[in-house]
C-alpha cells in the first residue's frame, strides 16, 4: 500500500486505487498521512474540516469519517487508523508514503553536494522530484492546518529545484539549464537564486550581454514593485561578471561569495546536528505547533530576512520541550543542519562570544581560526550560514542583546527562541505565548505516562490530579512519574495529597523534575521590589488581582504598582489579561501562589513572624517592628510612607522590610476588604 500526497491525494494497492471519494474523508486522511505514526487530536481535525464554527454534530460525523477510514484499509492490512486518546493515529511504515521518500532523498542529495559529489547529487534530486505529480494535495480543499503542510512541502520542492540546478552548473551543464532556468523566473519573478544562476549559466556559455540584462531586468522588477535593491549576493555577481572574473569560467562553480573566509570554506561539508532527542509522549500543542511548522516552512514575509519565532511562558509550562519538538518536525527543510544552545536565562547568561565559538567548532570550523573577538565570529558564523539553510534553536535567552549576535544573515535560515522573559521588543520576530495545557491534554499527558488502563480505572482521580497541577506539563510529568515508580500508590491517594497546599510542592518533585526549582530560577533572577510583591501575592485567596488592589495591597501609587505588576508579567510569574472598564487584570497560576507564599514564608522566619493565615482579617495583627525611624501604626511598618521605599521602587534592606511585613497591616485593613476572601 502506498500513501501519495505530492500532487492529488492517492491512496493505492498494487494496482487497486483506494482513495476516497467524499473530501472531508480525503481531508482527514491527508492529516494521518503528514502526521503518520503521530497522534492527530480530534481537536485539530475537526478545525480543518469545519473552522471555527463546526457542528454539533461534529464528533460523531469525525467518527464515521474514521470508521470509512479503517474499512478500506482493513484492520491487519500495512497501514491501520488506530484510536487513541483524544485522537487518532495511522500507523504504517514510513516507506509507504512519498513524502518521507521525497525528504530522504533531498537529504542525501544535499549531503552529496556539501562533500563535493554533484553527479551523485543530481542523481539524486532529480529522483526526488520526480514523485511529484503536480500541486500538493491537489484535490482537497485545505483548511487552516493542510494549508500550513502544503505550504511547507511545496517550499521543500522548490528548494529541492534549487539544489538540483545547483548540482548540474557544477557539471557543467549551462546551456541545457538555460531555457528551464527562464521557465522558472517566469513563474518565480522575485527569486533571486534563478536569476543568479541564469546570469551563470549565459556567462559561461559566452553570453556575458544577456547575462548583464538578467540582472537589469530584476533590478527593475524590484525596485519597480518593492522599492529594493538585489541583494549583496547579486550585486557582487554582477561584478563579477563586469570583470569577467576567473572564477566564473570554472565549470563547478562554487556558489559561496568570493569573500569568504578560508576557515568557512573549508568548513563546507559539515552538517551539524545538535538538537537534543525529542519527547516520545510529547502532548498537545498542535495549533501553535502547525502554527510554527507554517513560519519554519514558508520564507521570511521581507523575503530577505532571517526568520525568528520567540516561544515564551510561565515557568514548567514546556517552551524547550515544544521548541525541541517543532525543530524536530522542521529537521528536512534545514537540510544544512541543526545548531542547539542553552543560552542560561539571566541567572547564568551564557557568553554568546562562546555560543558562536562552539557553533563555529560544530560547522567544523579549526579551533585556531577561530577569531578571538566576539564581533568576528559574528561576522565569520553568518558567512557560513550565507549559502545554507540552518535552524538554530536557542533555549532560555535572558534578553534581545544576548540574541542578536547569534543570528544568522540570510533569509534561508530560521532561528526558535525560548525564554520566560518578554521579548516584545525584537525587532521582526514571532511571538508564541505558551498557556498551560487544556484538561484533556493534561489528562492525555498523564496517561502516556502512567498507563491508559490505569488512568481509566481511577478517572475522577486523575482528572483531579490535573486541576491541582494546574495543568502545567512539568507538575504533571512530576505527578506521573511519582504514580508510575510508586509501589501501591494509586491515584486517589495521591491526590488526596496533592489537595495539601503546604506540601503540594514538594510532592511535585522526582529525581531532576522539580516544580519549584523552576520557579526558583525565574524568582531569583527578579529585582528586589518585584520579589517583595510577588511574595504578598501569596497571601492572595483569588488568582486575580488588578492595579488597584496591588496598590492597596502594598499601599502605594497605582503607577508604582502597576509597573511592578508588568514586571512580573513580563517574567511569565502574571499573566495579564483586559479587565472590565479599560483595565489590566493579572492572574497568577496556582502553582506559583503557593511558591510565593513559601518565600514569604522562608521570609518572615527570618524575623521570627508568622505569616498572616485566612483568617488575618478578624485576628489581631503581629506587632512587626518597622525600620528605624519609619512610620507605624500598631507597631507595623506603613506600607508607602515616606522612607519606606515603596515608591521610588528602590530595593534596599530597610524598604524591602516594609515591602515584607505589609501583608500584616493589608489583611487586617483595607486591602483586607478589596481583595475579598
Amino acid at each position: 500500500m502506498e500513501f501519495r500526497v505530492l500532487g492529488s491525494l492517492q491512496v493505492v494497492d498494487d494496482t487497486s486505487d483506494l482513495t476516497p471519494s467524499a473530501a472531508k474523508v480525503r481531508a482527514v486522511l491527508a492529516m494521518l498521512v503528514l502526521r503518520h505514526n503521530q497522534i492527530v487530536s480530534t481537536r485539530e481535525l475537526i478545525d480543518e474540516l469545519w473552522g471555527e464554527r463546526p457542528p454539533a454534530t461534529a464528533l460523531p460525523t469525525l467518527h464515521t469519517y474514521v470508521y470509512k477510514l479503517r474499512k478500506m484499509l482493513g484492520t491487519n492490512g500495512p497501514a491501520t487508523v488506530v484510536t487513541k486518546p483524544y485522537g487518532y493515529l495511522l500507523a504504517t511504515s514510513p516507506e509507504t508514503i512519498d513524502v518521507y521518500r521525497f525528504e530522504r532523498l533531498v537529504a542525501d542529495g544535499w549531503s552529496a553536494l556539501e562533500r563535493d559529489d554533484p553527479e551523485h547529487a543530481t542523481e539524486t534530486l532529480t529522483q526526488a522530484l520526480a514523485l511529484w505529480r503536480g500541486p500538493t494535495l491537489a484535490n482537497l480543499a485545505a483548511g487552516e492546518l493542510l494549508s500550513a503542510q502544503i505550504t511547507r512541502l511545496e517550499e521543500s520542492r522548490l528548494r529541492a529545484l534549487q539544489l538540483r540546478l545547483e548540482a548540474d552548473l557544477r557539471l557543467g551543464r549551462h546551456r541545457e539549464l538555460i531555457s528551464e532556468l527562464k521557465e522558472l523566473i517566469a513563474t518565480y519573478p522575485l527569486n533571486e537564486d534563478f536569476y543568479a544562476k541564469l546570469m551563470t549559466a549565459l556567462y559561461q556559455v559566452g553570453r556575458r550581454g544577456e547575462a548583464l540584462e538578467v540582472y537589469q531586468n530584476l533590478r527593475h522588477i524590484l525596485v519597480g514593485q518593492l522599492g529594493l535593491e538585489p541583494s549583496p549576493a547579486l550585486c557582487r555577481l554582477q561584478q563579477r561578471l563586469l570583470s569577467a572574473n576567473p572564477g566564473l569560467d570554472q565549470p563547478g562553480l562554487d556558489p559561496r561569495p568570493e569573500t569568504m573566509p578560508r576557515a568557512a570554506a573549508r568548513a563546507g561539508a559539515v552538517k551539524p546536528a545538535q538538537l537534543p532527542a525529542d519527547i516520545a509522549d510529547f502532548v498537545g500543542r498542535g495549533e501553535v505547533g502547525d502554527r510554527i511548522a507554517a513560519l519554519l516552512s514558508r520564507p521570511a514575509e521581507s523575503g530577505t530576512a532571517v526568520r525568528v519565532i520567540c516561544v515564551s511562558g510561565m515557568p514548567g509550562v514546556g517552551e524547550t520541550a515544544l521548541a525541541v519538538h517543532a525543530a524536530h518536525r522542521a529537521r528536512a527543510a534545514f537540510p544544512s543542519g541543526q545548531f542547539f544552545a542553552d543560552l542560561g536565562g539571566a541567572g547564568a547568561a551564557a557568553d554568546p562570544g562562546e555560543v558562536l565559538a562552539g557553533f563555529l567548532r560544530a560547522a567544523g570550523v579549526p579551533p585556531d581560526d577561530i577569531p578571538a573577538d566576539r564581533e568576528e565570529r559574528s561576522k565569520l558564523f553568518r558567512t557560513w550560514c550565507s549559502e545554507r539553510q540552518v535552524l538554530i534553536v536557542l533555549d532560555d535567552a535572558a534578553g534581545a542583546a544576548q540574541i542578536q549576535p547569534l543570528l544568522p544573515g540570510s533569509a534561508g535560515c530560521a532561528v526558535i527562541v525560548t525564554s520566560r522573559f518578554g521579548l516584545h521588543g525584537f525587532a521582526g520576530a514571532h511571538m508564541v505565548e505558551l498557556d498551560p495545557l487544556s484538561a484533556e491534554e493534561g489528562l492525555e499527558l498523564l496517561a502516556r505516562i502512567i498507563g491508559p488502563a490505569r488512568l481509566e480505572t481511577e478517572r475522577h482521580a486523575a482528572e483531579h490530579i490535573v486541576r491541582l497541577c494546574g495543568r502545567l506539563p512539568l507538575a504533571l510529568r512530576c505527578a506521573g512519574s511519582r504514580l508510575a515508580a510508586g509501589q501501591g500508590l494509586t491515584l486517589a491517594k495521591f491526590a488526596e495529597r496533592l489537595e495539601d497546599p503546604r506540601s503540594r510542592l514538594s510532592d511535585l518533585r522526582v529525581a531532576d523534575l522539580d516544580v519549584r526549582t523552576a520557579f526558583r530560577g525565574t524568582y531569583e533572577r527578579l529585582g528586589q521590589p518585584e520579589r517583595s510583591l510577588f511574595r504578598l501575592l501569596g497571601l492572595l485567596q483569588t488568582p486575580h488581582i488588578t492595579t488597584r488592589q496591588a496598590g492597596a495591597l502594598l499601599g502605594c501609587d497605582p503607577d508604582h504598582a502597576e509597573r511592578l505588576l508588568a514586571r512580573l508579567a513580563d517574567c511569565s510569574l502574571l499573566k495579564a489579561q483586559p479587565g472590565s472598564l479599560g483595565e489590566v487584570r493579572y492572574t497568577i497560576h496556582e502553582l506559583a501562589r503557593l511558591y510565593a507564599r513559601e518565600c514569604l514564608e522562608k521570609e518572615l522566619d527570618t524575623y521570627g513572624e508568622p505569616v498572616p493565615g485566612p483568617q488575618a482579617a478578624e485576628a489581631p495583627g503581629p506587632r512587626i517592628p518597622g525600620p528605624a525611624g519609619s512610620p507605624s501604626r500598631n507597631g507595623v511598618a506603613v506600607p508607602g510612607a515616606p522612607g519606606n521605599g515603596m515608591d521610588s521602587g528602590e530595593g534596599d534592606g530597610e524598604r524591602s522590610f516594609s515591602l515584607l511585613v505589609a501583608p500584616a497591616e493589608c489583611v487586617n485593613g483595607s486591602a483586607a476588604r478589596v481583595l475579598g476572601p
